[in-house]
């Protein structure tokens, strides 16, 4: 049984998550929406990465990913990003598009500063 607090609504329902082979029973929510995320958390964690890269002109820009990214690609995107420099983008444009074809792209949230 593995406990997890939902966070898909401010109610921050307490939960208990059983796993048995590939049934997946929660206990705790008080609506449908806990119960998905659950099972989303058990299956395929996914998370939406905010950072920051560097900028060609020795200036910072904030960028995020569009859509949430599968937990264990993270890291190499993180590697990936943190180790290039790029040009100056504006906010909403796509830095870096389907992410190991997860259909996720990384765009940037604001101006360099």
């Amino acid at each position: 049984m593995k406990k997890m607090i939902c966070i898909t609504c401010p109610t921050g329902c307490e939960m208990e998550v059983l796993c048995d082979g590939n049934k997946i029973t929660v206990a705790g929510n008080r609506c449908p929406r806990g119960a998905a995320y659950a099972e989303s958390e058990i299956k395929d964690p996914r998370r939406t990465v905010t950072a920051v890269i560097h900028s060609a002109n020795g200036k910072f820009q904030s960028v995020r990913t569009n859509k949430p990214l599968p937990r264990p690609l993270i890291p190499g995107l993180l590697n990936t990003i943190l180790q290039k420099v790029y040009p100056e983008f504006e906010p909403g444009a796509v830095i870096i598009s389907d992410i190991e074809g997860t259909g996720v792209d990384l765009i940037a949230t604001g101006p360099a500063r």
